[in-house]
């Protein structure tokens, strides 16, 4: 019998820029993946399933109730924007990029979400909610947020 066990990480990096893109902050977060995330995975792998897991929006919301895996979405999600770019770092993972514009999303962020399959949309609450993390700061019309999401599976 042969044990394999694998893990999936995901780590989050925000950077805040002014309008002539002096850094104003650096935040990493380590993301809580949800039971539906991790089920999407289960799903991909038999017929039937989604046709696709991709990460395909980015949610923010106004809420600061602490992440707790059996989530679905965010607690009061006040934007969202389709993911900027996406690319393959190695074999096994992957580097997901949303940015975010001075003239977007303004007000407080209190909470961050990604959702993946085909039923994400622009609209809130669609998708599946893979994760969520608490991310607290109230965003201007006079800064740019960039947020860098790596998703890792590896043999642990």
């Amino acid at each position: 019998m042969i044990n394999s066990h694998w893990k999936w990480t995901t780590n989050v990096k925000i950077t805040v820029r002014d309008l002539q893109g002096k850094v104003l902050e650096v935040k990493e977060i380590h993301n809580l993946l949800t039971t539906v995330g991790l089920g999407m995975v289960i799903d991909l792998m038999q017929a039937g399933g989604p046709a696709d897991g991709k990460i395909r929006y980015m949610g923010v919301g106004s809420n600061a109730t602490p992440p707790a895996i059996a989530q679905t979405q965010l607690i009061a999600e006040t934007f969202r924007k389709a993911v900027t770019s996406q690319a393959e770092i190695t074999s096994t993972s992957l580097r997901t990029i949303v940015y975010i514009a001075p003239a977007e999303a303004v007000g407080w962020i209190k909470e961050i979400g990604w959702f993946s399959s085909p039923t994400a949309g622009a609209g809130a609450n669609t998708g599946i909610m893979i994760s969520r993390i608490l991310y607290s700061r109230n965003k201007t019309a006079l800064e740019s947020i960039q947020v860098d999401r790596v998703d890792t599976i590896a043999e642990a």
